[in-house]
């Protein structure tokens, strides 16, 4: 639970003294709450469970704003900054629909394509990778760096990330072969993100800390192919209904996110090598666990 001077000094932002705090349900990247306050309406506060875990609020306020300007239903960002070295942000609070959003996994799917539209003119530095903000040559350097990472010699397969090199350079091979549109990508398309406004309304989209650039909306999609095949939180009919919305509904399409998956698996470990040394172990084995399925799947 949060201090009670820490909240009034993060409410202070918008105004208003905080009355009462209700956690909301949610994922496991931030803490989320609801919270009233006098002389104005609910708010939603939220931040990070990892105190390591980067300020990623000022790249979220953005995308929200930007999809609102496209025409996507979002929670209104109000304030976002630093208090007592906690990352926070503070949001508007919708509330929700007593029912159901009906067929969840299929208007995903046509988030994860609108979202790739949004302008990103004015986007944030953030939002790109080390790579740079044009987004061809991006890509581009992000297979290369990890192809050319590859081999007898890479520490993530001494210590046993992936097996056959070969194997998992041609999966990249055929990624760097191909061409992709590029653009902005939400970073979480799950339902526990959509908010209803009945069952005919287009959903609200929350939750836009985890916003990127890269292909679109292939990036989206390989998350959702990662929580089908390899973590199975996902069954395979919302699997299908996703992949059919998103336009990745053919077996091709889905050969292409096993690979996509393949590259997040040690683009990742290898940051994690670099950067997150008590991390390092999880992800070694989630990599070697995930190109088993992979391998199997593409046979």
């Amino acid at each position: 639970m949060v201090d009670d001077a820490w909240l009034s000094a993060v409410m202070r932002s918008i105004g208003g003294t905080p009355t009462h705090l209700e956690p909301l349900p949610g994922g496991t990247v931030n803490h989320t709450f609801r919270v009233e306050r006098a002389g104005g309406n609910p708010v939603v506060l939220r931040y990070p469970v990892d105190p390591l875990r980067a300020d990623e609020f000022p790249v979220e306020a953005w995308a929200a704003d930007a999809a609102a300007r496209t025409g996507i239903a979002t929670a209104e960002p109000l304030a976002h900054g630093v208090e007592g070295g906690v990352p926070f942000s503070l949001s508007t609070y919708v509330a929700p629909d007593d029912r159901a959003v009906l067929r969840p996994w299929s208007w995903l799917g046509v988030y994860a394509r609108t979202v790739g539209r949004v302008p990103l003119q004015d986007a944030p530095l953030s939002l790109y990778s080390r790579f740079g903000k044009d987004l061809d040559t991006a890509w581009a350097a992000h297979l290369d760096y990890n192809r050319t990472s590859l081999g007898p010699d890479d520490v993530l397969f001494t210590d046993g990330a992936y097996e056959q090199p070969a194997v998992v350079e041609r999966m990249f091979a055929h990624l760097a072969r191909r061409t992709y549109e590029h653009g902005l990508t939400h970073g979480d398309l799950a339902p526990r993100n959509l908010i209803s406004r009945g069952p005919e309304t287009p959903p609200v989209l929350i939750d836009w800390g985890g916003a990127e650039t890269g292909p679109t909306p292939w990036t989206d999609a390989r998350r959702v192919f990662e929580w089908c095949f390899i973590d199975e939180s996902v069954d395979r009919q919302d699997y299908d209904d996703f992949a059919q919305t998103a336009g990745l509904g053919s077996d091709r399409a889905r050969d292409e996110l096993a690979m996509m998956t393949a590259l997040h698996l040690v683009d990742v470990t290898r940051w994690a090598l670099d950067n997150r040394a008590d991390l390092y172990a999880g992800y070694v084995q989630r990599c070697r666990d995930g190109l088993d399925v992979i391998q199997q799947l593409i046979r």
